[in-house]
């Protein structure tokens, strides 16, 4: 689906299906609180800071709770029913999203949300 609107431009994919099953605390890591907020909220953030023309929010575990209690900014959900398989599996579902017109995509996982991003375009690679 094509709906970026300048070709060429960056899409960020984050990916936040995961089951969070290394985490001792009861029910999803996106929804940890951290400073207020929960921890996805900090990724989203970080990520329309960044200056992405688009982001494509890849969930599966927990995906509703999420919808229901994250401020998404904008960024398209895409629902990665195979979860449990894996990351791969979310980053197929995400690259699969990314329009056609894209230059750049980058991939940033939800759990890592203070990892400062800057669209510099140096470092971009060009999709095929």
């Amino acid at each position: 689906m094509d709906t970026n609107k300048q070709p060429g431009s960056a899409t960020a994919i984050v990916l936040a299906a995961g089951m969070s099953r290394r985490m001792a605390a009861a029910g999803p890591k996106q929804l940890l609180r951290v400073s207020g907020k929960p921890l996805l909220e900090h990724a989203l953030e970080s990520v329309h800071a960044a200056g992405v023309s688009e982001i494509v929010l890849v969930l599966g575990a927990e995906a509703e709770a999420i919808q229901q209690q994250v401020a998404l900014g904008g960024a398209r959900i895409v629902i990665n029913p195979d979860y449990r398989q894996g990351m791969g599996t979310s980053l197929r579902a995400g690259l699969a999203a990314v329009a056609s017109t894209a230059g750049a995509a980058l991939v940033v996982l939800a759990d890592q949300p203070f990892v400062h991003l800057r669209s510099e375009p140096r470092r971009r690679k060009k999709l095929p």
